[in-house]
């Protein structure tokens, strides 16, 4: 049992760091599976409140919400990032969703999605990996997801009702239950584990969270990509339409957002949560709500969405990562020559 136990965590450890080999594994099991399969009638709603709990409980049992009380102090980090990734991000899907993908109205609605609701409990892992501000990348998520419910049906409705009509109280409805049932459930985890093995005994199993909630992930890709693939294979520049959709739409926020990083005078540690945020959007919570209220084109779209996203933010981070840190350290070295010369003539 001590070495079954001890595989076991190494696994979602191993989920963990190469997420994304597992989604293309998945992603590529379904498209067969689908295509020789008869599985067109798989009911897509039950296995997304089974994955999205999957996903979010274990994320949401480790995030230690009660710390963002001791941070978030930087207030205008936290504004712009919330700004871009709600409104500014809305508003580059809502372009890219009536140019790109408008003759597509379940996939433009999937890009529509994409720009609504942001990236949550994930932009503290990928602020942690960049060396960015992790205390920072903290508030912004805890705050972003309380945000979700309020703001996410407004952005869907406005900029998605002219492809696909759906009911805006149902929507909200679905969106605080995902929210906020894993999250009390999380808390009463957390406090429970802490209660009754220490704070010690916790950290070290938070570390396995993250890995946990990729069998979600694994179990919503399959599921919605096995229901659309015979269409799908049918109709191979949809893929392209996707790949294309979702490429343009990384490229654009991270232009816009560095641009805000360097107006705003930031260092990198902050410049780098803020180009994160406003990048990444959410996989759990879109595909979810997708399963449960959209057409199967739309989840599938948005199924694809996080191998693409796993592999553009990790080249965001490793490649675009140092050209950043150089590019937004030259506002502060100029700042400082600027200063010591007015120094000398007084």
């Amino acid at each position: 049992m001590g070495e079954l136990g001890i595989g076991i965590r190494a696994s979602f450890l191993l989920l963990k760091r190469k997420l994304y080999i597992f989604v293309l594994g998945d992603f590529f099991l379904a498209i067969l599976a689908g295509y020789y399969l008869n599985l067109t009638e798989i009911n897509i709603r039950w296995i997304s409140i089974l994955a999205v709990f999957i996903m979010l409980y274990p994320m949401l049992t480790g995030l230690i919400i009660e710390k963002v009380k001791d941070v978030g102090r930087n207030i205008k980090l936290i504004s712009v990032t919330l700004t871009f990734a709600f409104f500014v991000g809305s508003g580059t899907a809502y372009l890219i969703s009536r140019t790109l993908l408008n003759q597509y109205p379940d996939v433009a609605f999937a890009m529509v999605m994409v720009g609504a609701i942001p990236c949550s409990n994930m932009l503290i892992g990928w602020s942690g990996i960049a060396e960015a501000s992790v205390e920072d990348a903290l508030a912004i998520a805890v705050i972003g997801l309380l945000l979700i419910p309020l703001l996410s049906p407004i952005l869907i409705k406005i900029n998605g009702g002219v492809f696909v009509q759906f009911n805006l109280t149902r929507l909200v409805t679905l969106l605080l239950g995902y929210i906020l049932v894993p999250l009390v459930m999380g808390l009463l985890t957390r406090h429970a584990i802490i209660k009754k093995k220490g704070m010690k005994y916790f950290m070290n199993l938070r570390k396995y969270f993250p890995g946990v909630a990729s069998l979600g992930v694994l179990l919503i890709v399959f599921a919605a990509t096995a229901k659309v693939a015979k269409t799908v294979i049918a109709n191979p520049e949809i893929f392209a339409l996707i790949l294309a959709g979702l490429i343009s739409y990384y490229l654009i926020q991270t232009s816009l957002s560095l641009v805000a990083a360097k107006v705003l005078q930031l260092n990198y540690r902050q410049g780098m949560v803020l180009i994160i945020g406003a990048t990444a959007s959410s996989q759990a919570i879109s595909l979810n709500v997708a399963a449960a209220m959209f057409s199967p084109l739309t989840v599938f779209s948005l199924s694809f969405k996080p191998l693409i996203q796993v592999l553009y933010i990790l080249f965001l981070i490793y490649y675009l990562g140092p050209k950043v840190k150089i590019f937004l350290s030259k506002t502060k070295l100029r700042r400082y020559k600027e200063n010591n010369q007015k120094t000398l003539f007084i």
